[in-house]
């Protein structure tokens, strides 16, 4: 598992979390989150906008929490798996006084999906 560093802007409310010995070669949008994916389709970058409302919806935190949390980041990581054609991802936010984990499943971009080509 290659480490992930982090960069939370505060003035605009973003996290950005990636791998600094990888290039995006593509983005995929899926509302609050940006993924970034090298040319072998790997996950190289997340970009969460507005994180603190975001944030406290996912974790049911209040948002002055959640704020603490994002201005004391000490250290971010993820991890992944592939489950069929879905990826899970499992986002590590340790911050001074606590750890939160975040859960998603986002569609595989390496496979076609009924669902992401709907419409």
């Amino acid at each position: 598992m290659k480490e992930f560093e982090f960069s939370y802007d505060r003035d605009n409310d973003n996290l950005f979390i990636f791998r600094r010995d990888s290039k995006s070669k593509g983005s995929v949008e899926l509302g609050n989150l940006i993924l970034d994916f090298d040319y072998k389709k790997n996950l190289v970058g997340i970009e969460i906008i507005n994180a603190t409302e975001y944030l406290s919806e996912v974790l049911n935190l209040s948002r002055e929490r959640v704020r603490e949390i994002l201005c004391t980041l000490k250290k971010c990581n993820v991890r992944t798996k592939l489950y069929g054609n879905a990826i899970l991802i499992l986002i590590i936010l340790q911050g001074e006084k606590e750890e939160k984990n975040i859960a998603l499943t986002v569609p595989d971009i390496r496979q076609k999906s009924p669902a992401v080509l709907y419409g």
